[in-house]
């Protein structure tokens, strides 16, 4: 009985090996290609457009496009202009709608945040990685001396206790009393 299924599941596994060799591959005929006019179309969707200027939204406004499809063309090309209020009033004789006003003046507002967002971002890391340099340096420091005292405020010496040092042993000697003079 065990042979009878020892062999049903071989006869399983290779139909199942056959199918699965069997199936067709993608030819390189069968690859569709894009015709240059819509790759062109593709690339210029993924280009920013460029942004307009206060007398093109003047000018849009005269020719009587609608405030939500300038509004749309506006957040499309990343339009930003500080408005000040003298030039809102003038603007607004002009033509222009107050809510597109507004949307250029918030499109300036949001830009000027993101911009102080970045350079705090960027003053951070610079920070970030100056501390991280120093703790290297000083993790560096404290493994090329052979014995550092943690408690002791002044630079460790090579060679630990007592050393040399020049205002209190400037002839020699060892440590804080004894000085062998020449």
């Amino acid at each position: 009985m065990a042979a009878r299924n020892l062999s049903l599941a071989a006869v399983v596994a290779a139909s199942l090996l056959q199918f699965a060799c069997a199936t067709p591959n993608a030819s390189p005929q069968a690859i569709q290609r894009l015709d240059p006019a819509a790759l062109a179309e593709i690339e210029r969707a993924r280009q920013p457009a460029a942004p307009l200027s206060l007398d093109e939204v003047v000018a849009r406004s005269r020719a009587g496009q609608g405030s939500e499809a300038l509004l749309d063309e506006i957040r499309r090309t990343a339009t930003r202009h500080p408005i000040s209020p003298s030039e809102a009033v003038r603007l607004k004789a002009q033509g222009v709608a107050p809510e597109v006003l507004d949307a250029l003046n918030e499109a300036h507002t949001r830009w000027a945040q993101d911009e102080a967002a970045a350079v705090r971002a960027r003053r951070d890391a610079e920070q970030a990685a100056a501390l991280k340099r120093a703790q290297a340096d000083a993790e560096r420091y404290r493994r090329s001396v052979p014995y550092a005292d943690p408690f002791w405020p002044y630079r460790s010496y090579p060679f630990g206790y007592p050393y040399r040092h020049p205002r209190f042993a400037p002839y020699g000697g060892f440590g804080w009393g004894i000085q062998i003079r020449p």
